[in-house]
């Protein structure tokens, strides 16, 4: 198998969310990118890496620190930026993995992955008085107003 069959491999395992087969065939893919070439890892299989780390074995700080490295050298990759989400999701971070989240969605705003976490995550708009409460009488109007 090549390097990219074993990374493409690994993408389907983590569809099915079978997160340690996942790692055992991203890690042969780094394995055999190492020994055949000196180029750095594809960001693709950093943050697959990454994520398959946090939740296999639960190394979720490097499983981050992976998923970092991939979102920012392609800032424009919206899976990069689910992976990351969903591993500050199992960091506990959700402030941080719904920013990531957005950025995700900036580049693909139909993203299922995304859109289905920020659901979960009861992702809610920003009041329209910002200064007063959010159950306020004049933020539950206007929202309503304000929605489709």
């Amino acid at each position: 198998m090549t390097n990219e069959e074993y990374l493409e491999l690994g993408l389907a395992y983590i569809k099915k969310k079978e997160w340690k087969s996942a790692l055992s065939v991203l890690r042969e893919c780094e394995k055999r990118h190492a020994e055949t070439t000196v180029e750095p890892l594809p960001p693709q299989l950093l943050s697959a890496l990454g994520l398959s780390m946090a939740l296999a074995e639960n190394k979720v700080i490097s499983g981050l620190e992976l998923c970092e490295i991939a979102a920012r050298r392609e800032v424009f990759r919206p899976e990069s930026h689910y992976y990351l989400g969903l591993v500050h999701l199992k960091n506990g971070s959700k402030r941080e993995a719904i920013d990531a989240f957005y950025k995700g969605l900036k580049f693909d705003p139909d993203h299922p992955g995304i859109i289905a976490k920020q659901y979960q995550q009861d992702v809610r708009k920003k009041r329209s008085i910002r200064f007063l409460p959010r159950q306020s009488f004049l933020n539950k109007v206007i929202g309503k107003m304000a929605s489709p």
